[in-house]
């Protein structure tokens, strides 16, 4: 009688877990069910962790969408990032990093940029500025529409390259009573809200546009 109650229990643990399973696996695969209308020739997908991927075009870019859960900083709740990268050229050779509450554990932001800049003014105090050589007359064609940017509480990390830039947003934050009582990660967000995509697409965008225009350096130099 014992056994077979034992056994009775271990099976409906195992089947419990199976499904919990397959639970967060389609959770993780639908998360941006929703966001495939936002781009020309969408393409969804899944990586490594079977989190949902978006990839695309807007405008003249390249779009790669996905996610990074971020549960490294105890002292705080688990993040899962929105990153939306666009592909695209800009006219610089420098690469510009700005981060918003700096940890010390953001391992998807680069960590060996050589300079670190001050912030202007009006940004936000908590704002860490990093960049390679060249990186100081880049932050400052930049700026205006980095502030506008930065407006928005739930941003991360903005990067900026040669190839394109990359846009870091919170999409969710872990629900505290799991995490504080049992260390558990459960995002309460069922899928993404097209409405945050679209407004890092347009952020990224007006950014691209700013960057994407010959500074006053270059325009002299072709006029000459």
């Amino acid at each position: 009688m014992l056994v077979g109650l034992t056994v009775l229990i271990l099976l409906c643990s195992a089947a419990s877990c199976v499904l919990q399973h397959r639970w967060e696996a389609a959770w993780r695969g639908g998360l941006l069910d929703d966001c495939a209308g936002q781009l020309a020739a969408p393409r969804l997908g899944r990586d490594r962790a079977g989190f949902a991927t978006l990839r695309g075009r807007v405008s003249q870019a390249a779009v790669d969408v996905r996610f990074v859960p971020d549960s490294l900083v105890h002292r705080r709740l688990p993040q899962l990032w929105l990153q939306v990268t666009l592909r695209t050229p800009l006219a610089t050779g420098a690469i510009l990093d700005v981060l918003r509450r700096p940890a010390g554990a953001e391992f998807y932001a680069p960590d060996q940029l050589p300079i670190r800049f001050p912030a202007p003014e009006t940004w936000p105090p908590d704002t860490l500025v990093r960049g390679t050589a060249g990186a100081e007359a880049l932050l400052a064609r930049a700026a205006p529409a980095l502030s506008r940017i930065l407006a928005d509480p739930r941003v991360k990390e903005v990067l900026v390259m040669p190839d394109g830039l990359r846009l870091t947003v919170q999409a969710s934050q872990g629900a505290r009573g799991t995490y504080l009582l049992l260390r558990g990660i459960r995002f309460p967000l069922a899928r993404l809200a097209p409405e945050l995509l679209d407004g890092a697409l347009r952020d990224g965008l007006d950014l691209v546009q700013t960057l994407s225009e010959p500074c006053s350096e270059t325009r002299h130099a072709h006029a000459a």
